[in-house]
């Protein structure tokens, strides 16, 4: 999961970063539209990736770790 984190940092920015585009920028529909539809996968993928590695994976390393240490 860690070298995944590189990535999911990419696609938060790629995600963010077309959500200032949508709003910054008077674009044509349908170029407005896939902004829109980038900026919506993007994001969503970034932010469960992320809750994944904060909520899932520390934990269970951390737990794995206390584990090794009480049974050295």
């Amino acid at each position: 999961m860690v070298k995944n984190l590189p990535l999911l940092m990419v696609t938060l920015l790629i995600g963010v970063s077309s959500s200032l585009i949508i709003g910054s920028v008077n674009l044509s529909g349908s170029i407005e539209w896939i902004f829109l539809i980038i900026s919506i996968i993007a994001n969503i993928t970034a932010v469960i990736g992320l809750s994944l590695h904060v909520f899932v994976y520390l934990p269970m390393k951390k737990a794995e770790k206390n584990l090794k240490e009480t049974f050295k």
